[in-house]
This record gives structure tokens, C-alpha cells and sequence, in this order.
């Protein structure tokens, strides 16, 4: 499969989308690393779409497709609002919105899998949030995770530490 750039885009997740989106959490390749808590972890995530419009409206969450079809999500939420996680995982505080933000991905149809749509995803994302002002992007994939890291790597991002991986927008 020729995977074309043009053809891959993103759309803010709809109620309709959930389904999928739980569909895709519970894929093991996926659930490894999105659910490391288990159960309690995808319920969390799927309270927080849910919830997108109101408790987690500083949250963006995107369905991504590749011509009409949807292949993937992905999201990035503005780090002023998360008070306590991004000073305790990251060492930093935020003190201004809409200048920090964090990324995450998955791509959850596996015959898309290892075709470069990470690192599409990770630009549309990086796009994104330059678009509305953003000074610095953070991702926190598991050290394991070896084909995240390199994706966010081929992207520009900097390993700061484990588990805590920067890209700063000019």
C-alpha cells in the first residue's frame, strides 16, 4: 500500500466515533500502551471523550483517516489546565494557556501499521498547535515503545528524559 501524504487527515471525534475509538483501546497492541493500568485506565479514557465538550474541554481529540476511512486518533490537550500531572511527569509548570501542549496517537487498523502514519499524525498535530500559538509540544510515550519514540523523533522531538520527549515550535 502506497500510503499518500494528501490523503491522510484529521476531524474532531464525534459522538458517532466513540465506538471505534473503544474498539481500538482494546486491541492489544494498543491497550498495552494507551491502558497500562488496565480496565480503570480505558474507562478513563473513554469518560474523557465523552466528556470532551465540557470536563475535558481543554482536550482536542481527532479522529484520523486516510481517504474516508478511519484508521486512527489521535489528540493534544493544553498542558495550563493539567495542574498537577505536567509539574510531577514533566518537572515543569505551566502558567500560560495555549502555549504547552501534549500529543498522543494511536493508528488502530493494523494494515496501516509501519507505513509512516505516525509521523503524518505528528505533524498534523504539530500544525495544529502552532496554528493557535504554541511554544512547546511534550509526548510521553513508554521507553518500549520503540516505533512511538522514533516517530516522534524523525519529527524534531528531544529526549529529555524518559518518558518525557519536547518539540518547541519557532
Amino acid at each position: 500500500m502506497d500510503i499518500k501524504n494528501d490523503k491522510i487527515t484529521i476531524k474532531p471525534l464525534r459522538d458517532k466515533d466513540v465506538g471505534i475509538f473503544s474498539k481500538w483501546l482494546a486491541k492489544e497492541y494498543i491497550y498495552k500502551w494507551f491502558c497500562p493500568d488496565g480496565e480503570e485506565h480505558k474507562m478513563a479514557w473513554l469518560d474523557e471523550v465523552n466528556n470532551r465538550n465540557t470536563q475535558y474541554h481543554y482536550m482536542k481529540h481527532f479522529i484520523v483517516y486516510y481517504n474516508d476511512k478511519a484508521i486512527g486518533f489521535c489528540l493534544y490537550l493544553d498542558c495550563y489546565f493539567e495542574k498537577e500531572y505536567i509539574p510531577e511527569h514533566y518537572g515543569k509548570t505551566v502558567d500560560e494557556k495555549e502555549t504547552v501542549f501534549e500529543i498522543g496517537y494511536l493508528i488502530g487498523e493494523e494494515e496501516y501499521l509501519g507505513k509512516g502514519i505516525g509521523k503524518i499524525i505528528v505533524k498534523k498535530l504539530i500544525g495544529e498547535i502552532a496554528e493557535i500559538g504554541g511554544k512547546e509540544i511534550l509526548a510521553d510515550p513508554d521507553e518500549a515503545n520503540v516505533l512511538s519514540i522514533r516517530t516522534l523523533l524523525s519529527n524534531g522531538f528531544v529526549k529529555v528524559k524518559d518518558c518525557d520527549y519536547r518539540y518547541c515550535l519557532k
